[in-house]
């Protein structure tokens, strides 16, 4: 009985005793309980997004190219935002079909996934770029080949160009 009781204390002290602190106290603790299994898989998709963001910078310089904010930091805080949008909408769907109470991440694992190799293959072409002769254009061969096998379909590659999403393609 003294737990209970000096629960509600707490909760009472955080909703500082209001109608709108306990609605506050109550929404805070159903976003952590949504988004705390998938922490790792958004961590993993801002970290991927990043370093590609630094090699396209890398790249930039690299090659004398204008750098900007809507290019850089805004450009890859948006898509860092899209991305955690598309898989939070995976985790919704998840909960409304298995339940919250599932721990099979099948589609936001999914699309993590996707995500990240999408990146992954991104910053393999600025390495290739930096660094033609490295190991990097026969690591993205391999990663293509094995995508293929994956999806059972082949992906065409053939636009052969630099996708720095991170610079201004006008030279200063």
């Amino acid at each position: 009985m003294k737990l209970l009781d000096s629960m509600q204390r707490m909760f009472e002290g955080f909703s500082a005793g209001t109608s709108i602190g306990k609605i506050g106290v109550a929404l805070g603790s159903i976003i952590t309980a949504f988004y705390s299994p998938i922490v790792a898989l958004l961590v993993c998709c801002f970290v991927f997004t990043t370093v590609d963001m630094f090699y396209g910078i890398k790249v930039a310089c690299r090659f004398n190219q204008k750098i900007t904010s809507h290019k850089g930091w805004k450009g890859t805080l948006t898509k860092i935002i899209d991305e955690f949008t598309i898989i939070s909408l995976a985790r919704l769907l998840e909960c409304a079909v298995l339940g919250a109470e599932q721990g099979v991440f099948v589609l936001t694992g999914g699309v993590t996934v996707i995500v990240a190799l999408t990146e992954l293959w991104s910053i393999l072409e600025n390495l290739n770029t930096l660094n033609p002769d490295g190991p990097w254009k026969a690591l993205g061969k391999f990663l293509k080949k094995k995508g293929e096998d994956y999806i059972g379909t082949e992906i065409d590659l053939n636009d052969e160009h630099i996708n720095h999403n991170d610079v201004d393609s006008k030279e200063s």
